[in-house]
């Protein structure tokens, strides 16, 4: 029999961290974060860690006395990409079972989710710094139109709004010429593993959005920007993300807090739509409402 491991997936402030952590009191869990953000040290407020203190021993984020693994791995300037958590991952869930324990992966980057539990073939292209600088500075309009060139196909799929993604499929088709996502290939699924999914209502969960982004702005969100900005400049991928560069736009002065605090639960929005979307497409998936229903998923799944 293979491993068990559970999966929690669903768009950004559905309530995935809540859930995790109560599913990991209940079944002797320890929580691995996909999200593509919390990787980057020093970046708190605006990818919504849970609070927290990180054991420096252990090399992980304590939260509510459950280890979470998967944040704070990476300083904001090293590349990193999903070969690189793959790796990563699936030696922490190794470790987790080691110790008798659930691994639960809970986060919002589909890709990265499904790159693991799918045991993706990924490519070994490592990161070209030469070409990277050549392309930084350009929007993500610009990237999207030079990847849109060399893999047509591929940019049918791809987040055109998102320039580290764009960058990252530029540089694979550049070098491996051949396209991104066809180097994406499934393998032999290493774990047994249970997928579940969280998606409020649209008003409710938007509701959720704006007021997580107002609390973001009275923790500080500003600051933790300019100390950011301060250390690595704005120009950096790990700055283009949601609430970083809107912030950064207001420490330009090319718009009022008031503007950029709005464009912010916009963008949010935006981007919790494209996360349901990909998520919907993946039938393993089953949604619940409740802790319970996820309580009682749990608890089958280890009968079975």
């Amino acid at each position: 029999m293979k491993p068990k491991i559970l999966t929690i997936v669903g768009p950004t402030a559905s309530g995935k961290s809540s859930l995790a952590i109560g599913l990991a009191k209940k079944f002797r869990g320890e929580i691995l974060s996909v999200d593509s953000r919390q990787i980057y040290k020093g970046m708190d407020i605006g990818t919504a860690k849970e609070p927290g203190v990180w054991d420096s021993a252990r090399e992980v984020w304590m939260a509510e006395n459950i280890p979470h693994f998967g944040i704070n791995i990476v300083k904001p300037d090293q590349p990193y990409s999903v070969a690189d958590f793959q790796t990563y991952a699936n030696q922490i869930i190794i470790e987790i079972l080691s110790r008798g324990h659930l691994p639960i992966l809970v986060g919002g980057t589909g890709l990265w989710l499904r790159a693991i539990a799918e045991n993706y073939n990924l490519t070994a292209s490592g990161p070209n710094q030469d070409l990277r600088e050549s392309l930084q500075g350009k929007t993500a309009e610009e990237l999207y139109a030079e990847y849109q060139k060399h893999d047509p196909e591929g940019a049918q799929k791809i987040d055109r709004s998102n320039p580290r993604r764009l960058l990252r499929a530029l540089e694979v088709v550049l070098q491996t010429g051949t396209p991104f996502f066809s180097q994406q290939q499934k393998g032999e699924s290493l774990h047994d593993v249970l997928q579940i999914g969280l998606c409020p209502d649209r008003a409710m969960l938007y509701k959720r959005i704006n007021r997580r982004v107002d609390t973001m702005i009275k923790a500080g969100l500003v600051e933790e920007v300019q100390d950011l900005q301060k250390r690595y400049g704005c120009e950096i991928p790990s700055m283009s993300g949601i609430g970083y560069r809107q912030i950064c736009r207001y420490l330009k002065g090319e718009m009022t807090l008031d503007q950029a605090t709005e464009e912010i639960k916009k963008d949010t929005r935006h981007y919790a739509k494209r996360q349901w979307t990909w998520f919907k497409r993946d039938l393993g998936i089953h949604w619940v409402k409740t802790s319970k229903e996820a309580e009682d998923l749990v608890s089958l799944f280890f009968v079975l």
